[in-house]
């Protein structure tokens, strides 16, 4: 399961090189809200014995620094894609921290960090077994055992509640993932030999188009095969190619009606990935229990724009209208942090206000 800690990127020094480093706290012990998918929040332990394990602080030795999140694992492969420094091998643990030291070695974050970029975020992959105790006075209903460091990213601040200073002494939180055991668990599917995590009806829909495709690669071997003999027997009779003209012809056709109907791989790749990414910017509006299945695009779009402009009427309204206003309100959800399931800590602004900050917004902005 992939998690996130965020901290400050604290005090750093410029090497004569041009490069930045510095000798940043990362994560500590403590026990942290969790959003679940349906909107729940668990309290989840991230606990000493874990934290300051042999192998969680060997693991943030010599990992990548990235520019922001990427959504897969950084390794050998896409390292050079990905990477804008590196951490050091001195991991250890400081005041009850978890620190290491790291570089920063592309210009153009450096730019960015310079101007601003200032918040640190480690992505992470940990078990979360369900389980009852308490940490600090707090109490606690699961917890992170085995926590291995990927990457950290270097990450604007977040919305209220998950931006996290290590000088005001707040306590870090986890970025959203409904993957906890106990909870939800999304599914996973195989594209290309890599896995994905996807919801179980678009893994069921992308299978039958597989399904699809496999019988228009058999129909399309029938045909090349009677097309062959038909053309081997035409030879023989001038009155029997006439026929088998035709024959042909008709053959031919069928071949080309199933060459179209047969779906390139790469193109199905990205239909899934599209309906993939639709599916989870429309979530933060509609929500997790919103039934996607049997909808359009268009028809997910709508329903999404409806949660913050019930007066919307898509009616002759064409499909360019409706992708235009939906980017738009994505663009304005992310500009006001707001989404339909996801909460921060204790002390952010109700939801339910922002909610309708939004939906006003939306409105004046499209009248």
């Amino acid at each position: 399961m992939k998690f996130y800690d965020r901290a400050e990127l604290g005090k750093y020094t410029e090497t004569p090189e041009g490069y930045l480093h510095g000798e940043f706290p990362i994560t500590r012990p403590g026990v942290f809200p969790y959003m679940r998918n349906g909107g729940s929040v668990s309290q989840v332990a991230k606990l000493p014995d874990e934290v300051f394990s042999k192998e969680t602080i060997e693991s943030a030795n010599n990992k990548p620094l990235t520019n922001d999140h990427p959504n897969v694992g950084v390794d050998v492969r896409n390292f050079k894609a990905l990477s804008v420094g590196m951490t050091d091998s001195d991991a250890h643990v400081e005041d009850n921290k978890l620190v290491v030291g790291a570089t920063i070695t592309d210009p153009d974050m450096i730019a960015q960090v310079k101007s601003g970029k200032r918040e640190l975020s480690i992505g992470f992959n940990a078990d979360v077994p369900t389980e009852s105790g308490e940490y600090g006075g707090s109490q606690y209903d699961a917890a992170q055992r085995n926590i291995k460091i990927n990457h950290i990213a270097i990450v604007d601040r977040g919305r209220a509640g998950h931006g996290i200073s290590i000088h005001d002494s707040a306590a870090f939180v986890m970025d959203d993932d409904s993957n906890i055991q106990g909870g939800t668990k999304m599914a996973t599917m195989i594209i290309d030999n890599q896995s994905f995590e996807a919801d179980q009806r678009v893994i069921d829909a992308a299978n039958d188009t597989k399904k699809q495709l496999v019988a228009a690669e058999a129909l399309v071997a029938k045909l090349k095969k009677q097309l062959a003999g038909s053309e081997d027997t035409a030879a023989s009779s001038k009155k029997e190619a006439d026929s088998l003209k035709g024959e042909r012809d008709a053959l031919k056709t069928q071949l080309k009606d199933a060459q179209d109907k047969q779906l390139d791989q790469d193109a199905l790749d990205k239909r899934i990935d599209a309906r993939l990414a639709l599916q989870t910017s429309a979530a933060r509006f509609v929500g997790d229990s919103f039934d996607f299945k049997g909808k359009t695009d268009r028809e997910v779009k709508v329903a999404a724009i409806k949660t913050t402009n019930d007066s919307f009427d898509e009616k002759d309204k064409s499909d360019d209208y409706i992708n235009a206003f939906y980017d738009s309100a994505v663009s304005l959800a992310d500009k006001k942090g707001f989404t339909h399931t996801l909460g921060g800590q204790g002390g952010n602004q109700n939801e339910t206000d922002s909610v309708d900050k939004l939906k006003g917004d939306r409105a004046n902005a499209y009248k």
